[in-house]
C-alpha cells in the first residue's frame, strides 16, 4: 500500500492494520530512494570525465600542414575522446 499522508484521520480510533500499511508505505519509499553508491555509479556511467589535466597541444602548424603535424592533432583528439569516454 502507498503511504497516504492524510491517514490516520484526526481523532480516529487507532487501527493496527492502517498504521502497519502506513509504515510499510513509508519503508517502501525509503528503500526506493537512491543511495550514494548508486548515485556515484550513475554519474560515472553517464557523464564525461574531467579533462582539466589534459595538456594543450603546443603546436604551430605550417601552411600547408605536414603529415606529422596532422598526426599530432589526431593523437590529441584520440586522447581527448578517450578521456571524455572515461576509458
Amino acid at each position: 500500500m502507498l503511504f497516504d499522508p492524510i491517514l490516520p484521520a484526526n481523532n480516529s480510533p487507532i487501527s493496527s492494520e492502517e498504521l502497519r500499511n502506513q509504515f510499510n508505505g513509508l519503508q517502501a519509499e525509503i528503500e526506493d530512494r537512491p543511495n550514494f553508491a548508486n548515485l556515484y555509479t550513475t554519474i560515472q556511467d553517464q557523464t564525461a570525465n574531467n579533462i582539466g589535466e589534459l595538456d594543450t597541444l603546443p603546436l604551430v602548424i605550417s601552411d600547408p600542414p605536414t603529415q606529422a603535424q596532422v598526426q599530432e592533432i589526431v593523437y590529441k583528439l584520440n586522447e581527448l575522446t578517450a578521456a571524455l569516454k572515461r576509458v
